[in-house]
């Protein structure tokens, strides 16, 4: 008997709604839910498996002779017939980890091949690149079957991401499969791998797909360090037994390659498994591996070990920015002082590099999409001005007074510079070089997303931002005109930043846009981000390489939290935080983050103009709301009391500046806040 008669059987119901591709699929078709007693609605778009074990739900295609290829979805016997006969099984969704597969019987001894793919249009006898090198494909693993057999790949062999697997005979007889499994690797740390500590959910199914899509991809990224891409490439095959860093949890940019630490990615991945999954120890195991590579010039590397790869002065940079990041989120000042001697290395590293005009002038010129040229750039100086203003913070932390006052004063000279030297009036943004014709959509859009640039200027690149995009998502001029999906990671945030409804508005369309273009399009895994893609050509990604469940895709699931639902941490480890909700155009909002005191729980409803929202925090925690005025003069009541007149406070400190009624010192406890207009403006 097979052993996995013990399964329960998948109905046909159940198999087309795992795998539609719809651009308005409803909730029940996200997937499996966690394993709890009551399901909340938000649990229909979770992507995650329940458990470790992970089955086919479909069959994709099949070539030559095969006998009832679907029968082995539910432990029946589907009999491969002569060589090249195939049969291509479909987890539904992108998956990672070591196949097994059982096979009932075979006529005399037989030779059986295994092929994986992420995109549908590479899927057949050959597997898609993870390695690197010459090769345009990784090849295929081979079984020997005689007789009963169960195959488990080895290690070595674990397949980083992957939707589609092609089980072909490669001998002239015939055999016969009746099960196939997938060991899920990926979050090793997660006991139950759908089960988040955040969520979110609102009044636009695609926005929760997308959300959920974003935590999933990041889930993919999530790996033990002890599985990253060896490098070099081996002769033939793949091999994720590299050792790529420190800790049993890590983020590393790619599912199926390149499985290793790369620091520019960690701008994105640290937000975004914040939000999912209240995740920090894999990114204080990502860094802290950066920080062990520091040269002892102070340069840290551009690319962590197996590549082992230096010559960024963005991604140096980029790394010092993200320490930030994990320290605003966790308030670990044990981890911070053990860093803090690199840490400053690695500021005078780069501050060494800024000339007579006050700017960083870079000469480590490897970047994300492309290589840079040598100079003033743009992005470059926006991450120098953060890691300046944000060291600042971490030196008063560090009880540093003098190197706090002098961060800060560098950074100031710094904006001074940056807006001298780059701002073009008559566009509206930022110039890639000081004397380039072309604004960027990095640089521009962390100037932003940063706080870089003031309102006004922020509101002037946003609206020029949406002046680059296509059907098919934002662009990136400074990357030939492609579409942007780092850059544009960058972008949605910052659209939200900006401020004004304008400007949120943009943030959700992008969303939708682009995002949800990745999210449906025939051509990716419907579950996943991708690395890259192309618009206007025959293909859409050109090559087998390109990685399909991203790490710095992952923009819009920390943007959703943070701005659009409006739940973020203000103080380290969200001692304080804020619930600032930007609605757009949408009608509900409800979700959650997990700060070192527990977790916020918040909510909000827009009825025909009125404001409603619901809002749990820790004990030892105060928070800040703001009430979305909608453009119009309005009262808001805290628990039933009365906090703002429309025009002046009665409690909790309230002011307004037009947008926003904003209420302070909201302590640990359960709050109703409830707004409606008293008059016009």
């Amino acid at each position: 008997m097979s052993p996995w008669k013990r399964r329960l059987p998948l109905t046909a119901v159940g198999l087309a709604a795992l795998v539609a591709p719809v651009l308005s699929v409803p909730p029940a078709t996200a997937g499996p839910v966690p394993s709890r007693r009551t399901a909340r609605p938000w649990d229909a778009y979770n992507l995650s498996p329940r458990t470790r074990t992970v089955r086919p739900v479909a069959i994709y295609n099949t070539n030559g002779t095969v006998t009832d290829p679907s029968a082995v979805l539910t432990d029946g016997r589907t009999r491969l017939s002569g060589a090249g006969s195939y049969v291509t099984l479909d987890f539904g969704k992108d998956v990672s980890g070591l196949v097994t597969l059982h096979f009932a019987g075979s006529d005399g001894p037989q030779r059986v091949g295994l092929a994986f793919n992420e995109s549908p249009d590479y899927v057949g006898t050959n597997s898609d690149t993870s390695t690197g090198g010459p090769r345009s494909r990784d090849g295929v693993l081979y079984v020997d079957v005689d007789g009963p057999t169960t195959y488990t790949m080895p290690a070595k062999y674990l397949r980083g991401g992957f939707r589609y697997l092609t089980v072909f005979l490669d001998s002239a007889g015939s055999v016969d499969l009746d099960g196939a499994s997938l060991h899920f690797t990926a979050a090793p740390a997660m006991k139950h791998p759908a089960d988040y500590a955040n969520h979110f959910y609102s009044s636009d199914p695609l926005l929760n797909r997308i959300w959920y899509a974003g935590a999933y991809t990041m889930q993919l990224n999530t790996i033990d360090p002890k599985t990253g891409r060896v490098w070099e490439p081996p002769a033939d095959l793949w091999d994720n037994t590299g050792d790529v860093g420190v800790g049993d949890t890590i983020l590393v940019d790619g599912a199926k390659r390149d499985r290793t630490v790369w620091p520019g990615d960690l701008g994105i991945e640290i937000p975004a498994a914040y939000a999912a999954f209240g995740d920090t120890v894999s990114a204080r195991n990502a860094l802290t591996t950066v920080y062990q590579h520091q040269r002892d010039t102070g340069e840290l590397p551009y690319a962590g070990p197996m590549l082992s790869k230096y010559g960024s002065d963005t991604y140096h940079l980029w790394s010092l920015s993200a320490t930030y990041d994990y320290y605003r989120y966790t308030g670990d000042t044990a981890w911070l002082a053990s860093v803090w001697d690199a840490y400053k290395h690695g500021v005078d590293y780069s501050s060494a590099k800024v000339d007579a005009n006050g700017l960083l002038s870079i000469t480590g010129t490897a970047d994300s999409v492309r290589i840079l040229a040598k100079g003033e750039n743009l992005i470059a100086n926006v991450l120098l001005w953060r890691v300046l203003s944000t060291g600042s913070e971490l030196a008063t932390t560090r009880g540093d007074t003098a190197l706090a006052a002098s961060y800060a004063s560098r950074a100031a000279a710094l904006r001074t510079a940056i807006d001298a030297n780059f701002w073009d009036d008559a566009a509206g943004a930022y110039k890639f070089y000081p004397t380039s014709t072309i604004h960027p959509q990095d640089g521009n859009a962390l100037a932003v997303w940063y706080g870089l640039a003031g309102q006004d200027k922020a509101l002037r690149i946003s609206k020029t931002l949406t002046g680059n995009w296509n059907d098919v998502g934002s662009t990136a001029p400074e990357n030939k005109g492609n579409p942007g999906v780092f850059s544009g990671s960058m972008e949605v945030n910052a659209h939200f930043a900006a401020g004004g409804s304008a400007a949120d508005q943009a943030g959700v369309d992008l969303i939708r846009r682009q995002w949800g273009y990745m999210l449906t399009s025939p051509h990716g895994t419907q579950s996943t981000f991708w690395e890259s893609y192309r618009a206007g050509e025959s293909c859409v990604f050109c090559s087998t390489y390109v990685s399909l469940a991203h790490g710095w895709a992952t923009g819009p699931t920390p943007a959703l939290t943070f701005y659009v639902l409006g739940v973020a941490p203000d103080s380290p480890g969200g001692r304080t935080f804020h619930f600032v909700p930007h609605p757009a155009d949408l009608t509900f909002t409800e979700g959650r983050i997990t700060t070192e005191y527990g977790p916020v729980d918040a909510s909000w409803r827009v009825d025909h103009g009125k404001f409603r929202a619901r809002l749990t925090a820790p004990r030892g925690t105060t928070g800040r709301a703001g009430v979305p005025t909608f453009g119009g003069k309005v009262r808001v009541l805290v628990n039933r009391r009365l906090a703002w007149t429309g025009t002046r406070a009665t409690a909790y400190g309230a002011h307004a500046d037009g947008d926003y009624v904003y209420l302070e010192g909201l302590r640990g406890g359960h709050y109703t806040i409830t707004s409606e207009r008293v008059g016009e403006r």
